[in-house]
């Protein structure tokens, strides 16, 4: 049973969407997505930076070809995996015979969060691409594909890894033992990559507990962070259906075919949970939304399950097309129209000006700087090119004449290997500040909705949804940047 023109429209719909908001975005995701697109877009001169953590090999490898078209490249490519993940999740519902399967498009496309990092470099949408995929192997009962697919989360965002640990555990169970030791391809890969750039065989599990070392940067997050802010992680209208769907996969006995993908999703909230808890900090988490957005495809799988239950009841053609618009505006709203266009931050256009600057002023200059937002606006890596240099006390003591741009946020960042602080850099003899730039800037207006948001007392209530809308789906920024002559 499927409405095909309720399924071209909602196609139509989220394709267009993207597009528009692919097309205008000059920018990126608010965290971790400019230096990500730095090491994939000059792989060839940082390759050994790949092998870390925080890089995740399979993120970088993936990336690495459509960064070489800049960012559109990353962006369209990210998206087409987008709209790959929607699909193959249409083919779950299909393969069960689910009425009106296209409900799953909204229900994944329109999620907040998913959708505003389904166009970037970043890690979750690969790693949620591969936990779909190989739940659809697992309903075609392909033990090897399912395996191999959500071993190789590991590669993408290890601590889902748990995924394939079910389905050991459920193949396991099922005495099928010749198929357990592809449960490690994603491991064994990223160690005979690890291991084959280093020619150290230690390396890889050096690397792999890298977050537990880092100083921890946050307080933490309560037991039930990621739980309250599952509506606006996934929209509220699927969040409602979730909640319907796991009441149809017990009442119509499906825990067989539905339970492992209420399953994973707890899991991943559980997971996630954890590794943030206040009191525990496991990593140097932060309790980002987009951490669970990796589970939001099967989240949108047991939502789609009870739509489209809902809708089979529905008789009334009238009433039909009615709810159908109905539900997919309450999905888009607080869904991708709640959403950044990812334009330029203002680090990015200081970045430029600096540029411009040294280009103009100093071209046989050295920029020496931890901000990576420089190597970008440079086109160089960010371990160090033509220009660019990291900041550190030994590229200090061995350039002689340089540009030095300095940070504020990044003074004492764990992040940084080297810190060089202010009062270290104006102790250079002869040293020159000929630059400073410092301002607020609320990112929040290149989010439609927005433009809604009203002060005074009587907007109060509308004030404070918008409020609860966007948060972590973009940032405000304090800049403090210090540009400094050394000659």
């Amino acid at each position: 049973m499927e409405n095909k023109t309720r399924k071209y429209i909602f196609w139509a719909a989220l394709i267009v969407v993207q597009a528009i908001w692919i097309f205008n975005s000059d920018g990126f995701y608010f965290i971790d997505d400019s230096s990500h697109f730095n090491y994939n877009r000059h792989y060839l001169d940082s390759f050994g930076q790949s092998i870390g953590a925080w890089h995740r090999m399979g993120r970088v490898l993936l990336f690495a070809i459509p960064a070489q078209f800049g960012l559109k490249g990353v962006q369209i490519a990210s998206g087409l995996i987008f709209l790959l993940t929607v699909f193959i999740s249409y083919r779950i519902l299909k393969e069960k015979n689910v009425p009106y399967a296209e409900w799953v498009i909204p229900m994944i496309g329109f999620q907040p969060v998913l959708f505003n990092i389904s166009y970037t470099s970043l890690a979750e949408l690969p790693a949620a691409f591969l936990i779909v995929l190989s739940f659809y192997y697992y309903l075609k009962d392909k033990p090897k594909l399912v395996l191999i697919t959500s071993s190789l989360v590991f590669i993408f965002r290890t601590e889902y890894s748990f995924v394939c640990a079910l389905y050991f555990l459920i193949y396991a169970y099922r005495k099928n033992f010749k198929v357990l030791p592809l449960a490690l391809a994603g491991p064994v890969l990223w160690y005979i990559y690890t291991t084959a750039i280093t020619l150290n065989p230690v390396q890889f599990f050096y690397d792999m507990t890298l977050h537990s070392r880092l100083l921890k940067i946050d307080v933490g997050v309560d037991w039930y962070y990621y739980l309250l802010h599952s509506p606006k992680i996934f929209g509220f209208i699927q969040a409602a259906f979730f909640a319907a769907g796991v009441i149809i996969v017990f009442l119509k006995k499906e825990l067989k075919s539905y339970g492992l993908l209420v399953l994973i999703f707890f899991g991943g909230i559980a997971v996630q949970t954890l590794l943030a808890l206040k009191g525990l900090n496991l990593t140097c988490s932060i309790g980002q939304l987009r951490y669970v957005a990796v589970v939001g495809p099967a989240f949108g799988i047991v939502a789609a399950l009870a739509g489209g239950y809902f809708f089979a009841k529905i008789r009334n053609p009238i009433l039909n097309v009615v709810l159908s618009v109905v539900l997919l505006l309450l999905m888009f709203l607080p869904g991708p129209y709640s959403t950044p266009f990812h334009n330029k931050f203002e680090i990015e256009k200081v970045s430029e000006d600096i540029v411009r600057y040294s280009r103009d002023k100093y071209p046989d200059l050295k920029i020496i700087t931890n901000m990576h937002q420089v190597a970008n606006a440079l086109d160089e890596s960010q371990t160090g090119g033509n220009t660019f240099t990291l900041l550190s006390q030994t590229n200090l003591d061995k350039t002689p004449k340089a540009l030095i741009v300095w940070c504020s946020y990044l003074e004492g960042s764990p992040f940084v290997e080297d810190d060089v602080t202010l009062k270290e850099i104006e102790s250079i003899p002869g040293i020159k500040q000929v630059k400073d730039y410092k301002d607020t800037v609320n990112n929040c207006t290149s989010i439609p909705v927005y433009q809604f948001r009203k002060e005074g007392d009587e907007h109060k209530a509308s004030r404070d949804l918008i409020d609860y809308l966007i948060a972590d789906q973009t940032t405000w920024e304090t800049i403090d940047i210090r540009v400094f002559l050394k000659q």
